[in-house]
């Protein structure tokens, strides 16, 4: 970034600024936007190709799960053209300033042994040919977006059917029997008749049973039944993280930022432009040589006898130099 010279010590800036001011030099790095849904569900589809590698087809379900990492800028800031808004307040004149309006403040002095005699060059206007200043613009950035897939497998379990055997036991109901053995082996004559009553109300395993309707063959307890399970699946498992591939994404951001060499500014005011030479003695003078006048003054102190006693502006008083040079008068 240059400095401003020490030149102007005050100044009115005008609008004058180029119409097209160069892309600024300092400029903030932008915070970078949250994962868009965009990017979510690019990363997502990357999740869902790597999940479907693990499937061999056997009914287990498995899944991939995005987990975001790091956000690095890859690109930009980018000024968008047409976006900047120039802080007037800031613009600060830089660069080789030319004045427009030249003129000689107070009269001439002399500096060190030098032979000429000098004053001060002013300027009541004039232009620097860059600037620099606050500004706001939109600025395009691109973020890269890593991230991991973690995998879960939901392992498949198929339906089932399990078969449960009657419990209980054969009662001895009266003189049907005088044993268990007895009562069975009257359930299994019944069971043999096929369709005859009591049948319908028999249960039992491996014999059918029968109510207190059918004495000849009691059972009490639970029936033989199938207890059928449904197909399921266990809870998700991780089973592996894998990297994915980084989405990049976009964004824009209105940001402040500092322009170290803008256009050209014309500007007003009082400046102090250097000191310069207003009198020049000749080298070699001779009868009737003359001061001559230098760089717009227009004082009547070019001559000798005001050289000799003029003002110091700086330099050594005691460097007397040589004098052959100085005009008579």
């Amino acid at each position: 970034m240059r400095k401003l010279t020490a030149l102007v010590t005050s100044v009115a800036l005008v609008a004058a600024m180029s119409s097209t001011p160069a892309f600024a030099d300092i400029v903030p790095t932008p915070t970078a936007d949250p994962t868009s849904a965009d990017t979510l569900a690019a990363m997502q589809a990357q999740c869902d190709t790597i999940a479907a590698t693990y499937d061999t087809g056997d009914g287990d379900i498995w899944t991939g799960e995005v987990v975001e990492g790091t956000v690095t800028l890859v690109s930009g800031p980018t000024e968008v053209s047409g976006t900047r808004v120039i802080d007037e307040s800031t613009i600060v004149g830089s660069g080789v300033f030319t004045p427009a309006a030249l003129y000689i403040d107070g009269e001439p002095y002399r500096i060190g042994g030098s032979v000429n005699m000098f004053g001060d060059a002013r300027t009541s206007a004039g232009t620097w040919s860059e600037s620099t200043y606050d500004f706001t613009a939109d600025f395009d950035s691109t973020f890269s977006h890593a991230f991991s897939c973690n995998i879960y497998q939901e392992d498949y379990h198929p339906e089932q059917t399990i078969h449960h055997d009657a419990e209980g036991v054969y009662v001895i109901a009266g003189d049907f029997g005088d044993s268990e053995d007895a009562i069975r082996g009257n359930c299994a004559a019944f069971t043999a008749q096929g369709d005859n009553d009591p049948q319908p109300d028999w249960f039992g395993d491996p014999f059918h049973g029968g109510s207190d309707a059918n004495p000849h063959c009691q059972f009490e307890g639970t029936a033989a039944y199938d207890e059928v399970i449904p197909e399921s699946w266990d809870d998700p498992a991780l089973i592996a993280t894998v990297a994915g591939v980084a989405v990049d994404q976009d964004q824009t951001d209105s940001l402040l930022g500092f322009e170290d060499h803008g256009g050209s500014v014309e500007v007003s005011g009082d400046f102090f432009v250097g000191q310069v030479v207003i009198c020049i003695s000749p080298k070699k003078p001779t009868p009737g040589g003359t001061w001559q006048t230098q760089n717009g003054y227009t004082g009547t102190n070019c001559n000798t006898t005001y050289f000799n006693s003029a003002p110091w502006g700086g330099g050594s008083q005691t460097s007397q130099g040589t004098y052959i040079s100085v005009p008579a008068i």
